[in-house]
C-alpha cells in the first residue's frame, strides 16, 4: 500500500462502500496528493494508535445453588424484582409516571334521571317514570364503570316516585271531589 488513494481496502478501512477509482463516479474517491518518488516519506499511510492494555480478568467461580422449597397446595412466590403473576394489586388500575388518570365527570343518565323526575308533575307522570327508568340504568352505570353522579341518580329515582305518588294522590283527589259533588 504505497498511496492511499489507490488501495480500495483502505478505502473500505475509512468508512467506503467498495467504490474503487476504475468504478469512474465522479467525486466518489477522495483526491489525496501522491508522494513525490524523489523525497521520502516517514509518515504511515493511516494512523497508528497505541495499544490498549487488556483490563485483568477476574476469575469466574461457580455460583452455590439454593434449593427451592414449596409449600404443599400454594403457588410459588415470583422471585424478588419481578411481577407478581396477577398483574399488580388489585383493586387499583396503574397509571405510569406523569401522567394522571382522566376525569370521569358525571354520569349523563344520572343528570337525566334527574331532570325527567323535575318534570314529570308536569307531564302527568310520564316523565318521572322516565326518571326512575334513567335513574336505575346510571346507577348501575356507576357501579360497572366509575365516575360520579350517584347521589344525582338516586335523587332522580325517589323524586320521580314521589312525583308518580302525587299524581296518584291528586287525581284519587279529583275523582272524590267531582263524585261527592255530583251526588249532592
Amino acid at each position: 500500500m504505497t498511496n492511499p488513494g489507490d488501495s480500495d481496502e483502505w478505502w473500505k478501512q475509512y468508512g467506503g462502500s467498495g467504490v474503487t477509482p476504475e468504478s469512474g463516479a465522479p467525486g466518489s474517491v477522495p483526491q489525496h496528493p501522491t508522494a513525490q518518488p524523489s523525497q521520502p516519506s516517514n509518515y504511515p499511510s493511516s494512523p497508528q494508535y497505541p495499544q490498549q492494555p487488556a483490563p485483568p480478568s477476574t476469575p469466574q467461580y461457580p455460583q452455590p445453588s439454593q434449593p427451592q422449597y414449596q409449600q404443599p397446595g400454594y403457588p410459588q412466590q415470583p422471585a424478588y424484582g419481578q411481577p407478581p403473576a396477577y398483574g399488580g394489586y388489585p383493586g387499583a388500575g396503574y397509571q405510569p409516571y406523569g401522567q394522571y388518570p382522566q376525569p370521569q365527570g358525571t354520569n349523563g343518565l344520572a343528570i337525566g334521571a334527574l331532570i325527567a323526575s323535575l318534570v314529570g308533575p308536569f307531564t302527568c307522570g310520564l316523565g318521572s317514570i322516565v326518571g326512575i327508568i334513567l335513574g336505575v340504568l346510571g346507577v348501575n352505570q356507576i357501579k360497572e364503570r366509575g365516575g360520579e353522579g350517584r347521589g344525582l341518580a338516586v335523587a332522580g329515582i325517589w323524586i320521580g316516585a314521589l312525583s308518580i305518588l302525587a299524581v296518584v294522590l291528586y287525581f284519587v283527589f279529583l275523582f272524590v271531589v267531582i263524585g261527592t259533588s255530583s251526588s249532592s
